[in-house]
């Protein structure tokens, strides 16, 4: 007879688990304030795809988990919880480990009946404890747009 046990090393206690802040608000307009998530706005996107450029088995690999929110105030927004490939750029075997994840946004519009895609690009950045996984920064087409700030939550605001 064979018998097979099974232990777990972590405890029942609530700090022993991993804090997870991933999710990623990310709020698009015009100079003048314009939500362009928004379907029912004329110059608003109608189409977004989002494409991974980290996979190491398939080039510019389709994300499909995101969906479009409105907020209390009914104002779109893109609300990304994760998808694309986390590579990790720190190896020293010490925390926080980083790990970075970066992606195409394609956001399509119709411009006099002909559709027109600007294709920008995001990176995130996240910081990996035993504690936490959390976003630390976002750049959006290279630029600085986010870092974070205790426990707010991870809310971009973009102008196009």
């Amino acid at each position: 007879m064979i018998s097979i046990f099974l232990f777990s090393c972590r405890g029942e206690d609530m700090n022993d688990l991993q804090k997870i802040d991933q999710v990623i608000n990310l709020y698009i307009s015009d100079s003048n304030g314009v939500d362009l998530l928004n379907t029912e706005n004329t110059n608003a996107y109608k189409t977004i795809t989002l494409q991974d450029l980290n996979d190491p088995n398939t080039a510019l690999k389709a994300i499909s988990t995101f969906s479009i929110k409105k907020d209390l105030n009914n104002v779109s927004y893109i609300d990304y919880a994760g998808g694309a490939t986390r590579v990790l750029q720190t190896t020293s075997g010490q925390y926080p480990e980083t790990y970075q994840s970066e992606f195409y946004i394609n956001l399509t519009k119709s411009v006099n009946d002909n559709d027109v895609t600007d294709v920008d690009t995001i990176k995130i950045q996240y910081s990996s404890e035993p504690s936490q996984f959390k976003v630390s920064k976002i750049w959006y087409n290279k630029q600085l747009a986010f870092s974070k700030v205790s426990v707010e939550p991870n809310i971009v605001k973009i102008v196009k």
